[in-house]
C-alpha cells in the first residue's frame, strides 16, 4: 500500500523525553553502514521498519526524506513511489520510532536507495486493428504502461509515415482519431508511436500495421454519396449491376463491408465508422435480410447501423435505406432506431414474393412504381411496418392472401418536407425490372428529396 504523510517543518532532529527515560531504536529491514548506498532500483519501493523500546512499547514512526520535515505513521511498511527529474537519483529515508511516552528515537535508522528509471512500454491494442483500406480517418487505441508507474507517462507521440516529424499527445489519453489535417491522405501509409515518461525516457518505436511490409492503403474521397454495400456476397452481381445502371450519370465512392467476412469494417464504430460517414453528404446503405435472422441484434452489420446511422443523421447526413426485413417476431421497430418507426406488422407476414409479383405502388405519385427483376427472383420474409407520424409513406405492397385487406407500407421518407431520410424496407436492387423506373426513384430520392444537384 502507498502511505501518505502529513509532514511537519523542523530544524532538529525531533528528539523529546527525558534523560531517565531510554529512547526507542528504529531499524529498517535492509541494513546498510552509515554512508553506505544500497543497490540501484526502481522507483517504485516497498520498505519496511520496526522499533524497540528498552522502557515501554513502540506506537509509530516519524518519517522524513530530508530530516527536516517528518510524517508520522502506525504502520510497519509502505510502499513509496519516487518521482525522478532526471535519467536516475538516489532517495534517503530516515525513521524515528515512537515509544508510548512520545519518545522519538535521537538517531533514526536511515538508508540511501538509489533509483534507475524504468522506460515506458506501449503497444496497439490487438483487438482494434486497423483495416487494410480506409478512407482518410483512422482511430488507434494503444496500451501504454510504465514500470515506475503507469502515470509517469508524460506524453505519447505520433508520426505518420516516418519516425523524423513525432507530434505530441498527453500522456493521459489511449486513443487518437486521425484525418487528412494530420496528415492522412491518399497512398500507402502507416503510423509510428512512442511513448514518453517524467524522466524524458521514451519506449520502443512501434507501427500499424505492425507487419513492416504492410501499408494502410488510404483511398481519397471522391463524391458527396458513399454507398455502402451490404448485401449477400450472392446476391453482389445484381447489386452491381443495379447501381452501375440507375447511377451511371452520378458518381459515388464505395464501402464494402459484406465481403471477406467484413474485413473493411472499421472495429471502433465511435469515432471512426461515424467519421468516415461524415466525409459524405448522402449515405445509400443496400442490404438485404441480415444474415442472423432468427436474431437480429446479433447480426454485426445491424447493430453497425444502429450504432452510426443516428450520429449521423443527427449530424446533418442523409440516407437511403435499402433492405430486406429479419424474420423475426418484432412488435416495436427499435431494430431500426434511425427511421420513425412505431411498430412493426406481425398479423401481416409475406414468406416469399415471387418474381411474378409486380405491384410495387407508390403511395406518392413522385415515385415509381417498380417491378421485380425478373420471374425467377424471390424476395424473403416481407413485413410491413407502422410509421411515426412525421414520416410519410411512399411505398406500399397490395394485398396479399395471408394479408387480405391490409395494404403493407414497405417504404416512407422523413420528415415529409426536406426529409433526410429514405426508408425503405425491401432490397432495391432485385426491383429492377424496369430501368427507367429504377432510374426515377434514384432522381427522385438523390436530386429531388436530398438536393443532390445543389450540394456544395
Amino acid at each position: 500500500m502507498v502511505i501518505g504523510f502529513v509532514f511537519i517543518s523542523s530544524c532538529t532532529d525531533p528528539i523529546i523525553g527525558n534523560k531517565n527515560h531510554l529512547p526507542p531504536n528504529t531499524f529498517l529491514s535492509v541494513f546498510s553502514m552509515p554512508g553506505d548506498t544500497l543497490a540501484p532500483g526502481k522507483t517504485v519501493k516497498k520498505i519496511s521498519w520496526w522499533g524497540d523500546s528498552p522502557n515501554g512499547y513502540v506506537v509509530g514512526f516519524r518519517i522524513s526524506f530530508d530530516s527536516l520535515n517528518w510524517g508520522y505513521t502506525t504502520s510497519n511498511d509502505s510502499t513509496f513511489i519516487f518521482s525522478l527529474s532526471g535519467q536516475d537519483s538516489t532517495f534517503r529515508i530516515w525513521v524515528a520510532a515512537v515509544d508510548d511516552q512520545n519518545v522519538i528515537d535521537p538517531t533514526p535508522a536511515s538508508n540511501r536507495y538509489p533509483v534507475v528509471n524504468s522506460p515506458p512500454s506501449m503497444v496497439f491494442d490487438p483487438s482494434l486493428t486497423l483495416p487494410d483500406t480506409i478512407f482518410p480517418i483512422a482511430t488507434v487505441k494503444w496500451i501504454g504502461t510504465d514500470p515506475d508507474g503507469d502515470n509517469t507517462i508524460t506524453n505519447y507521440w505520433y508520426s505518420i509515415n516516418d519516425t523524423l516529424h513525432f507530434k505530441p499527445l498527453p500522456g493521459n489519453i489511449n486513443i487518437m482519431t486521425l484525418n487528412k489535417d494530420s496528415g492522412l491522405v491518399a497512398g500507402n501509409m502507416s503510423i509510428y508511436m512512442k511513448a514518453q515518461d517524467n524522466a524524458h525516457a521514451f519506449s520502443r518505436v512501434i507501427r500499424m500495421p505492425l507487419d513492416s511490409t504492410k501499408f494502410l492503403r488510404v483511398k481519397n474521397v471522391t463524391s458527396k454519396i458513399l454507398l455502402i454495400k451490404d448485401m449477400p456476397t450472392s446476391e453482389m452481381n445484381d447489386a452491381n449491376a443495379y447501381f452501375g445502371q440507375v447511377m451511371d450519370t452520378i458518381h459515388y465512392d464505395v464501402l464494402d463491408i459484406k465481403s471477406n467476412n467484413g474485413a473493411l469494417i472499421p472495429k471502433i464504430i465511435n469515432p471512426m465508422f461515424i467519421e468516415t460517414l461524415k466525409l459524405f453528404r448522402i449515405i445509400i446503405w443496400s442490404a438485404n435480410r441480415t444474415d442472423n435472422a432468427q436474431s437480429p441484434e446479433k447480426d454485426p452489420n445491424l447493430n453497425l447501423a444502429q450504432n452510426s446511422l443516428p450520429f449521423y443523421l443527427n449530424s446533418g447526413g442523409k440516407v437511403f435505406w435499402t433492405s430486406g426485413f429479419p424474420n423475426v417476431s418484432v412488435v416495436q421497430g427499435t431494430i431500426f432506431n434511425f427511421a420513425p418507426i412505431d411498430s412493426i406488422k406481425t398479423s401481416c407476414f409475406i414468406p416469399v414474393i415471387l418474381g411474378i409479383d409486380t405491384t410495387f405502388i407508390s403511395h406518392d405519385n413522385n415515385y415509381p412504381n417498380l417491378i421485380i427483376n425478373n420471374s425467377s427472383t424471390i424476395i424473403a420474409g416481407t413485413k410491413g411496418f407502422y410509421p411515426s407520424s412525421n414520416a410519410k409513406t411512399i411505398y406500399r405492397i397490395m394485398p396479399r392472401t395471408n394479408c387480405f385487406n391490409d395494404t403493407i407500407t414497405v417504404g416512407i421518407k422523413s420528415p415529409s418536407n426536406n426529409p433526410n431520410l429514405v426508408f425503405f424496407l425491401m432490397p432495391i436492387y432485385l426491383l429492377n425490372g424496369n430501368l427507367n423506373y429504377s432510374k426515377a426513384l434514384i432522381r427522385q430520392v438523390l436530386l429531388s428529396d436530398f438536393g443532390y444537384g445543389n450540394m456544395r
